[in-house]
């Protein structure tokens, strides 16, 4: 079967990152799977970003979690330093703006920031995030990944019908799979250079389906077939999908 294609950021190569109008690209062009990241903002709202501050990808500076809702809304998010002046009118999106526009059309992979992830088990980023997954009415439409297995051992206790995933930059094979088990999560996301016959042969054994990133390189994409990937992230989702059609 053919790797899902997972937007990374939504259509970020062609749109500002964790945007509405990367997501709405990554829509229009027919991704299944729409990665983005959250973090909380100084009043308790989940917005979606993926820095622990507004400095690359806005016209602002600060940390997230020292500001506003309210302050937020006043920055662009149509990364200048990329796109110039395209995107202007970006604004940095709610959680539940970004539910809402997904809703019905595709996968949500909520990524939940290692850097915040606080001491606060019951009204941290996850809490927070799990009770917008909740409101929207959309527990069966999203999972919750993260590098953190602190965040998906409490997205696990806080909400075990919520598909998990456990993200892998460097580690054995062993280490993936007890993450697994311990988070009770049947996907593992390694880092693309973690990929071996033995991690897919394992995890094919536990049942563990493997998906990786960032790929966006058709040639790159053919290398790792014989990896037998669940999923694949790309900043490039079009062009990965044509990729796996055989139309590039």
């Amino acid at each position: 079967m053919a790797p899902l294609v997972i937007a990374h950021r939504g259509d970020s190569a062609r749109r500002p990152e964790n945007t509405l109008a990367s997501f709405a690209s990554a829509l229009e062009i027919g991704a299944e799977v729409v990665e983005f990241d959250v973090q909380l903002t100084k009043d308790g709202e989940v917005v979606v970003i993926h820095d622990p501050t507004v400095d690359r990808t806005t016209d602002g500076t600060g940390r997230v979690v020292e500001l506003t809702l309210a302050e937020l809304r006043r920055l662009s998010a149509g990364y200048p330093a990329r796109f110039g002046d395209a995107y202007r009118g970006e604004k940095i999106p709610t959680l539940s703006e970004v539910l809402g526009l997904i809703r019905d059309r595709a996968i949500g992979m909520i990524e939940i920031k290692h850097d915040s992830v606080t001491a606060d088990a019951e009204g941290g980023i996850e809490a927070h995030t799990i009770a917008e997954v909740r409101k929207a009415g959309m527990e069966q439409q999203v999972a919750l990944i993260s590098f953190s297995r602190t965040a998906l051992v409490r997205c696990r206790d806080l909400a075990p019908e919520i598909l998990r995933g456990h993200l892998f930059l460097r580690a054995e094979v062993g280490e993936v799979l007890a993450g697994a088990r311990e988070v009770a999560c049947n996907l593992v996301l390694p880092e693309k250079g973690m990929l071996s016959a033995e991690l897919r042969d394992r995890a094919r054994e536990a049942g563990v389906k493997v998906a990786t990133w960032v790929i966006d390189d058709p040639a790159e994409l053919a290398a790792l077939a014989p990896f037998d990937l669940y999923g694949l992230g790309s900043n490039r989702p079009g062009e990965m999908m044509e990729a796996i059609r055989g139309e590039g």
